[in-house]
């Protein structure tokens, strides 16, 4: 499937979830009224837990006040799937894509998500793969790539996050995705000791995979 012609790239570097979720939706909301192309916004959030649609408070493995009281954040999304967390270290990439063009298929747009995920992996050595009946890219047992998008007026919003650098002490807060036989893993933990790696690479190859996959030019 041929998606976009041309894709905005917008590097946000390290921000808040609201500074984040405030950008999201300015863009989506000028995609929306065609004043501006598809875009796809890269960030690093500050420590958050976000519960989505079809998600709840019950995966929460410590009351949420001791959540907050550690200077971190529970907030309520819109997106699909269940709880997951935001730091420093963990590529999280929105894509601002309008469907409408193509068929709507949101099934279709979700799996090219997964296979940027998964060639990126493979760019490092690393080899990731989808697990039926489950959302997101795993290494093993263990998920390293978590995946929730909204579609509202036909443009995507939210997206994947992606953990790059190795930091488990948001994840010991709650059951990530709500999946309790599975494990979380990192890039960082992944990668053998003679592969080099940094943010900036992974980002690069992120892009590249995402104008192979969606047969657009970066700009």
């Amino acid at each position: 499937m041929l998606w976009c012609k041309a894709m905005i790239i917008v590097d946000l570097g390290r921000v808040s979830y609201d500074e984040g979720l405030f950008r999201q939706k300015k863009t989506h909301n000028e995609r929306v009224a065609g004043r501006t192309g598809d875009t796809v916004i890269l960030l690093e959030h500050d420590p958050v837990i976000t519960i989505g649609k079809s998600g709840g408070e019950e995966d929460l493995l410590v009351p949420k006040e001791n959540i907050f009281e550690r200077g971190i954040d529970v907030r309520s999304v819109n997106r699909g799937g269940k709880i997951t967390c935001h730091y420093p270290g963990q590529l999280v990439v929105y894509p601002i894509i309008d469907l409408s063009g193509y068929e709507n298929d949101i099934h279709a747009f979700v799996y090219n998500l997964e296979e940027v995920i998964i060639r990126t992996l493979a760019d490092f050595k690393v080899m990731g793969e989808r697990i039926s009946g489950l959302r997101g890219i795993f290494v093993g047992n263990n998920k390293i790539a978590a995946i929730g998008i909204e579609v509202r007026k036909a443009v995507t919003m939210h997206g994947f996050a992606f953990n790059v650098v190795e930091d488990c002490s948001l994840y010991s807060l709650f059951i990530p995705c709500g999946i309790r036989d599975k494990g979380i893993t990192f890039l960082e933990s992944c990668v053998g000791p003679d592969t080099e790696f940094d943010m900036g690479m992974v980002k690069e190859r992120v892009l590249h995979h995402f104008s192979d996959i969606f047969q657009e030019d970066i700009k």
